[in-house]
């Protein structure tokens, strides 16, 4: 055990004397909760809208009050063609277009059915639906406003709620994620380099004459970046909850615990990578190799049940699948240690596993 702490006091050594490691620790982490947190939104609205209206008469024009009085339309220009519209939309200066043909209040005060026409970009199908159901709902109210439908006692009272994040807040589901992206990224990263750095210098080789083992070496090696990583936990739950007002329900101490047995994972990762890679370049792009389909396929941004099933099968076997569901469980539900049983055993199972290979591994190439 002594052996060991003295190789971890080494490495804390090392640690504060790399600036490009500290730049990394302290500014990469920060500068990436900003970015993502101000920059990745899927709160759609504003969507830049074209009006062409043929009618311009007091109810045209209220129609389309309707619209900009809402958060999700900002009309940008009243047309005076078609042409004008068409072209506003291949050209991407619009989302949607809203038109109203000449007749349209004629027919409204003739108890005949008017029609207007609503042209949607369907490019990004995320900002299309938002458009065709936000406006669907719009026109519903503007003809109850305006008398045009008598309001009618329904059979069934419906009265859905929206519970963990009633606002629809994308922050309160992106920020959370963030934690588990930010640890996969940096903590293997660092860790493998740290390691193959090592290995190019000699070190690695001298250490090992030494009475030291090779797994105490490795642990040695390790126990900084555990609390490296904590640090860089801490520090983005911290910003995420003063700074982005993100409400955390559940418990911290069960937050750190999960997100400590998720740390041991990507440790893993990037001592596996250090194993396999024979200088720092590899490693990163081995590193990187688990980035991607972290992102893609966890559940980060785009929903699992969604994905086909043979994707889904590939997604059991990333992490942080389990992590986002353990910090979104914790911090928007107030879920306990209990609750997350299901997430939390193929997590401990993963870090004793990673840990385990990686340490064999390098074992076996060292002697």
């Amino acid at each position: 055990m002594r052996s060991i702490w003295a190789i971890a006091k080494k490495e804390f050594i090392q640690i504060s004397r790399d600036r490009r490691t500290l730049t990394m620790l302290i500014v990469i982490p920060m500068m990436q909760l900003m970015i993502y947190g101000y920059g990745i939104n899927t709160d759609v609205k504003h969507l830049p809208t074209y009006v062409y209206d043929q009618d311009r008469s007091y109810l045209s024009r209220r129609l389309v009050d309707s619209f900009t009085q809402s958060d999700y339309f900002t009309v940008k220009t009243r047309a005076t063609s078609l042409a004008e519209v068409y072209s506003a939309l291949d050209k991407g200066l619009a989302q949607s277009v809203l038109i109203i043909p000449p007749d349209f209040t004629a027919n409204l005060l003739k108890k005949k059915r008017a029609q207007v026409q609503l042209i949607i970009d369907g490019t990004d199908s995320t900002p299309a639906n938002v458009a065709l159901n936000s406006s669907q709902a719009i026109v519903n109210a503007f003809m109850q406003n305006e008398g045009l439908i008598p309001v009618q006692v329904l059979p069934i009272d419906f009265r859905p709620r929206l519970w963990y994040n009633p606002d629809l807040k994308s922050t309160y589901f992106m920020l959370p994620g963030l934690i588990g992206l930010v640890l996969q990224f940096l903590v293997p990263m660092i860790t493998a380099t740290a390691i193959v750095r090592e290995k190019e210098r000699g070190n690695i080789e001298q250490l090992l004459v030494t009475p030291i083992k090779p797994y105490e070496l490795i642990l040695g090696k390790i126990i900084p970046y555990i609390f490296v990583g904590i640090f860089i936990a801490t520090s983005i739950i911290t910003t995420m909850h003063l700074l982005f007002v993100v409400p955390i329900h559940g418990s911290i101490i069960t937050l750190f615990v999960l997100t400590l047995v998720y740390l041991v994972v990507c440790l893993g990762i990037g001592l596996w990578a250090s194993t396999v890679a024979d200088n720092q370049q590899q490693a990163s792009q081995m590193v990187m190799f688990f980035a991607m389909p972290s992102i893609l396929l966890s559940g980060f941004i785009f929903p699992i049940a969604a994905m086909p099933v043979w994707v889904q099968g590939i997604s059991y076997f990333i992490p942080m699948t389990y992590f986002l569901k353990i910090v979104r469980g914790i911090i928007l539900k107030g879920l306990g240690f209990y609750d997350l049983m299901p997430q939390v055993w193929p997590l401990l199972l993963m870090a004793v596993l990673v840990i385990f290979f990686s340490i064999r591994r390098f074992s076996k190439r060292m002697t």
